[in-house]
């Protein structure tokens, strides 16, 4: 009887093996799941955006969000004048390089003991901003007219933004005395598509509907806790790397050959522009030479939200064919640069200045 029964399992392994039907990750079917993978990071950066925080970082923190916005944007948008890009396009290619992945120099200066410094403060604070203005400016690329869409996002804010500070604490402690397992989880994620979808109807793009539905739930006693760790396991564990495997099967491989001096540019605007615009805010907000380079340095890195900003350029069709191959490709370059090079920059520099 034994021997039959492993005959069988060969057999159904061999099976499977073989008559599974092929899976195209690149196919609009698979999209969806990268779709809601766009939905849970920026849902997730909502969840980690402390207001409260945001409001003792001050003037540091934004002058050096800001200046870390304006400069990399303007010469992202030249770049891609220069390479015959279309305005559009030029702007995503600046957009691109706007929002810092804050995670990679935060375990940088966490190891060096350095996290609770004046430029390791203004870093973390600085990081937050400059996500939430990448997400409105990739708003208004893919919502029209500027002035409707301005009075489109300010009357969601103002409606959505004053509900959610109203109810949603209410409604999830409601949630946590029906003692169902989980429930906590499952209403957090009614609110975050419910948001999503009223945002996509008013036309400014569901990815904000998500950002400010974390945002408000992470904010509230019940959600800065126990929600966001069950959010983390099914966005990080499931749609979150569906969304990066999208990614890289809608990259052409041989893209990566032919990017050549388009995609050396952009990576020194990438690190230059952050260098400087972020250095120069962090310097007029008060923070000494030293600190205010460190704090340049620091914001670096690119990673999320860069291909985000592409991947929805894409799916809007603002970016098609064999430009989207190279914008996408260049992008991805760039993040795996600036990972790499930011941690040993910030341990000489910070090694140098402690001697």
């Amino acid at each position: 009887m034994l021997s039959n029964y492993n005959v069988d399992m060969n057999l159904l392994g061999y099976h499977l093996a073989f008559n599974l039907p092929e899976i195209n990750f690149a196919s609009g079917d698979f999209k969806i799941f990268a779709d809601i993978g766009i939905l849970f990071l920026l849902f997730i950066s909502g969840l980690e955006t402390d207001i409260f925080k945001m409001k003792k970082m001050g003037k540091a923190a934004t002058f050096t969000a800001v200046a870390g916005v304006v400069v990399p944007l303007i010469l992202g948008i030249f770049a891609g004048f220069y390479f015959g890009f279309s305005w559009e396009i030029s702007i995503v290619i600046g957009l691109t390089l706007v929002a810092t992945s804050v995670g990679i120099t935060v375990r940088t200066l966490m190891n060096l003991d350095k996290l609770d410094s004046n430029f390791g403060i203004t870093i973390l604070g600085a990081a937050v901003i400059d996500d939430v203005i990448g997400i409105i400016l990739l708003a208004f690329i893919l919502g029209g007219s500027p002035l409707d869409l301005s009075i489109k996002i300010l009357i969601y804010f103002l409606i959505f933004f004053y509900i959610g500070l109203k109810i949603i604490d209410k409604i999830l402690a409601l949630g946590d005395k029906l003692r169902l397992p989980k429930s906590l989880l499952s209403i957090s994620l009614a609110i975050l598509f419910i948001y999503t979808f009223f945002a996509d109807k008013a036309g400014i793009t569901g990815i904000i509907g998500g950002f400010v539905a974390g945002l408000l739930i992470g904010n509230t006693v019940i959600g800065s806790g126990r929600i966001k760790q069950d959010i983390h396991v099914i966005g990080e564990g499931l749609f979150i790397p569906l969304f990066f495997v999208w990614v890289g099967a809608s990259v052409d491989l041989s893209a990566f050959l032919s990017v050549g001096f388009f995609a050396l540019v952009i990576i020194i605007i990438s690190i230059v522009g952050k260098i400087i615009g972020c250095s120069l805010g962090a310097r007029l907000a008060g923070l000494k030479g030293r600190d205010s380079l460190l704090v340049g340095v620091g914001m670096i890195p690119r990673l999320e939200m860069a291909i985000v900003t592409v991947s929805i350029a894409i799916n809007h069709e603002i970016i098609v064919g064999q430009n989207a191959h190279k914008i996408l490709a260049t992008t991805i370059l760039v993040c795996i640069i600036t990972a790499i090079i930011t941690p040993p920059m910030l341990k000489a520099m910070i090694s140098r200045y402690n001697k």
